[in-house]
C-alpha cells in the first residue's frame, strides 16, 4: 500500500495503467477521472430546524458525498460524517428533520490528479434509488 500526500492509502497495479485504488474509489490519472465504487458516493439532501430565540427556521442543504475527497477527506462513511455534524448541531440548537440519500451506482468526477482537487460531476446514476433515514436509538435507520 502506498499513501498520497494527504496520508490516505491506495494501491496500484504493476502494469502502470495509471489507476490508483482507494477504499471507496478508483482514480484514473490518465483520464483525470475519479470514479466512486457502487453505493459509496451519494447525493444527500438534509433538512433541519434551527431554534433562534422563540423562532424556528427550516433550512435545507443538498451536497455530493465524496468519501476521502473534496470536503470529506476524513470520511469513508456518510453516517460518520452526519453523526459528527449532529454532535455540532446540538450545540447550535439544530435538529435534522429529514435525511434523503441517493446512493450512486455510477458517480464519476473530473479531478486534477496532481492536487486531487475535484472538478465537476461528470456522470451520476440515472436510476437513483433514494432512501430516507431517521435517527432512532442513537443510530440512523432506513425508513
Amino acid at each position: 500500500m502506498a499513501k498520497d500526500f494527504r496520508n490516505i492509502e491506495y494501491h496500484t497495479n504493476q502494469d502502470g495503467d495509471g489507476l490508483k485504488y482507494y477504499a471507496c474509489s478508483t482514480l484514473n490519472t490518465k483520464r483525470k477521472e475519479l470514479s466512486f465504487h457502487k453505493n459509496k458516493g451519494a447525493i444527500v439532501q438534509m433538512r433541519w430546524e434551527v431554534s433562534i430565540g422563540k423562532d424556528i427556521k427550516n433550512l435545507s442543504e443538498t451536497f455530493n458525498f465524496t468519501p476521502q475527497f473534496g470536503e470529506f477527506v476524513e470520511y469513508q462513511n456518510l453516517f460518520d460524517y452526519i453523526n459528527q455534524l449532529c454532535r455540532k448541531e446540538k450545540n447550535m440548537n439544530m435538529k435534522i428533520t429529514d435525511l434523503q440519500v441517493s446512493w450512486q451506482k455510477e458517480f464519476l468526477f473530473k479531478i486534477n490528479p496532481i492536487t486531487l482537487e475535484l472538478g465537476y460531476l461528470w456522470i451520476s446514476d440515472i436510476k437513483q434509488i433514494t432512501k430516507n433515514y431517521k435517527w432512532d436509538n442513537n443510530e440512523w435507520i432506513e425508513i
